[in-house]
């Protein structure tokens, strides 16, 4: 799967159903060349340009339950 296709789907949240954003980063192993963590940041509220930094988090392959046809599902974060 292409990582441009990716980044087309939301990340939800398995355990309530809350929208995290979307698939911005992936970071890769040097050692085996697999993806290890998705990046994914939240998505801009409304003027949310103006505050210069993005939330981005973390999650990390373990916790990615199904990549979908529409969605990413992953366990509920803390």
């Amino acid at each position: 799967m292409r990582f441009s296709v990716l980044q087309q789907k939301e990340v939800i949240e398995a355990g309530n159903g809350r929208f995290l954003g979307f698939v911005v980063d992936a970071e890769v192993s040097k050692e085996t060349g697999y993806v290890t963590a998705f990046m994914i940041a939240e998505p801009r509220k409304y003027l949310g340009f103006f505050r210069g930094e993005e939330s981005v988090r973390k999650v990390f392959m373990k916790d990615v339950l199904v990549v979908g046809k529409d969605v990413i599902l992953v366990k509920s974060l803390s």
